[in-house]
């Protein structure tokens, strides 16, 4: 009979340390799913009213494209005023878009990969004994 202080074999150990590992992992992973959906919550209220406002910005668009056509077909014929309003417009989207891919800023999850690169000084720190530093 088996005393209930008996140390426990290797392999019930290796069995814990995999179940621990794989339970690290599962928690490792749900950390940038919440970190992303928290983000994604905190900002859903202001896209709703950017994309408000980018309705009246196309309304305004429109309204303004007609008006600079009728201001250059009055010393024009009407389907030249159109096509100098058309690539001024395509000349001035594509400066601006590229303006903003320029100064386009992505990053990840910043607390998932400090966590990550914390778990893995800690765990080198425990494994070769050395200090976590």
């Amino acid at each position: 009979m088996a005393s209930m202080y008996e140390r426990p074999g290797y392999r019930t150990l290796l069995g814990r340390v995999r179940n621990n590992v794989r339970l690290y992992i599962r928690k490792q992973l749900e950390l940038p799913r919440q970190e992303i959906a928290e983000i994604v919550r905190a900002n859903v209220r202001a896209v709703i009213w950017f994309g408000v406002a980018l309705a009246f910005v196309f309304g305004a668009l429109i309204a303004l494209t007609v008006l600079i056509i009728a201001l250059i077909a009055l010393f024009l014929p009407w389907w030249a005023s159109a096509l100098i309003v058309l690539v001024l417009f395509v000349g001035l989207a594509a400066l601006t878009g590229w303006t903003g891919y320029k100064k386009l800023d992505l990053r990840g999850p910043t607390r998932t990969i400090n966590s990550v690169k914390e778990t893995v000084r800690w765990a080198k720190a425990r494994l070769l004994g050395r200090s976590a530093s």
